[in-house]
């Protein structure tokens, strides 16, 4: 069996503060470790229940969180930015049977998740797709099923997992932490999060047999987004594909899950005066 894993930090136990999330915040050594541990308790639990290859795509921030040298030979990274496929890359490459998403968190229009936000928490509102707000695992989701692929497990916080619960019936969850807001949390400790999330993990992927793609990814896909600049909605709108429709929010249409992907890292990431090459 062939496994993805699509790894991010906001949903990991012990994970509560944007102090946390970037290198210059003094937080997020530890949380590298945290994120670090989760990951590895899933491929451990894949690989009790039969998984061989296994590809994990590091899908915060910088895209260099994981620590690689603490990996098994077995596995491969995906790492850095940009990337076409963005927080999905490698999933691309080859038949995956099954994918877990690790610390992930709930998307901008939620009201009480733990650092809830959708591709960019700076830019980005909210993002509606034919009518129902997407958060990140929505949109990966769909990416997966574009290429044929089962969510077998989600973990973050219950914020998260609840909607995931929704969204995909048919994945395992594991609540590492039950959110108070924004930046506070009951959460588990290391140790016991990693235990469940490597049982969760082996009893997933020993399922595997019966699980089913999602229908996430049908098209075509009305998009609204909601920007947070009140101008980043206006430079948005000069694209001929793009239409204002209020003073925050733009609407377009994707052909499939993937141009919807580079529209919104294409919002999200865009900044031309910070380019190095």
């Amino acid at each position: 069996m062939r496994i993805y894993i699509c790894a991010d930090i906001e949903g990991v136990a012990g994970v509560v503060d944007i102090d946390q999330l970037q290198p210059s915040g003094s937080g997020h050594d530890e949380a590298r470790r945290l994120m670090t541990g989760e990951v590895l308790a899933a491929i451990e639990g894949a690989r009790a229940a039969g998984a061989g290859e296994i590809v994990v795509a590091d899908s915060h921030g910088n895209g260099r969180n994981l620590l690689i040298s603490d990996f098994p030979d077995a596995v491969e990274l995906v790492q850095g930015w940009p990337r076409p496929l963005v927080m999905m890359q490698g999933i691309e490459q080859g038949r995956f049977d099954g994918m877990l998403f690790i610390g992930h968190h709930a998307g901008a229009g939620s009201s009480d998740g733990v650092l809830a936000h959708t591709m960019s928490g700076r830019l980005i509102a909210d993002v509606t797709v034919n009518g129902e707000s997407w958060s990140e695992t929505d949109l990966n989701a769909a990416i997966a099923a574009h290429f044929g692929v089962p969510v077998l497990l989600a973990t973050g916080d219950n914020a998260y997992t609840g909607h995931v619960q929704r969204i995909l019936p048919g994945a395992a969850t594991v609540t590492t932490k039950a959110a108070f807001g924004a930046s506070s949390a009951r959460s588990l400790t290391p140790a016991a999060g990693r235990a469940k999330i490597r049982a969760a993990a082996e009893e997933a992927v020993r399922a595997l047999p019966s699980a089913e793609v999602s229908a996430l990814s049908q098209a075509p896909l009305e998009v609204e987004l909601t920007l947070k600049r009140r101008q980043a909605a206006e430079l948005l709108a000069y694209l001929p594909i793009v239409e204002r429709v209020a003073a925050h929010t733009v609407r377009f249409r994707a052909g499939d899950v993937l141009q919807l992907n580079a529209m919104l890292y294409f919002v999200a990431a865009y900044d031309p005066k910070g380019a190095l090459f």
